[in-house]
């Protein structure tokens, strides 16, 4: 009986740290382009989405939330970089505020872990001058254990380039 507590005391002890590694965490998103965008025009912004996970959780769906100023022309991602071939995501969101890559062939995801894919979002800026901020949530394939999701925020300005406003006109002799 001994030995029977002995082992499965053992047992317990090795497993939970493969177990606890089962999650997202560590998953990010890097917004590359553009970080600031002029009011009324249609730009494509580019991300880095990485799958931070140390076990066998893949992504499965990724969704990007614009401000309500903002409206989703298209998406599409660039797989080529991609350790696992190709990936099966289907786009979702032209006319709403929200692109979701979502899960195309319903398998274990489409991003394994320690892996990228960058995505692109045509959006249209109707917005302020000022920061915005993007939502990106990262959905797992629900393997193992809690969380099966990371999300962030990432940001952007809008507003034209500053430009020196200085001129010889404005400039006064001191003689």
């Amino acid at each position: 009986m001994k030995k029977l507590f002995l082992i499965l005391a053992l047992v317990a002890i090795c497993a939970t740290p493969a177990l606890a590694d089962r999650s997202m965490a560590g998953g990010t998103c890097v917004l590359n382009s553009p970080t600031t965008v002029t009011p009324g025009s249609t730009v494509t912004f580019e991300f880095d989405i990485f799958n931070g996970s140390a076990d066998a959780e893949w992504t499965a769906d990724v969704v990007f939330t614009f401000p309500a100023c903002c409206e989703v022309v298209s998406g599409y991602y660039d797989d080529s970089m991609h350790a696992g071939g190709l990936c099966a995501f289907t786009f979702e969101g032209a006319g709403t505020n929200v692109a979701s890559f979502l899960d195309g062939d319903e398998g274990y995801g489409e991003i394994y872990g320690n892996d990228h894919v960058y995505f692109y979002v045509e959006v249209t800026v109707n917005c302020t001058d000022g920061i915005e901020l993007i939502h990106w949530f990262q959905q797992g394939d629900i393997y193992g254990d809690e969380p099966h999701f990371v999300e962030g925020d990432v940001e952007f300005t809008v507003g034209t380039t500053a430009a020196d406003i200085s001129t010889f006109s404005n400039v006064k002799s001191l003689y």
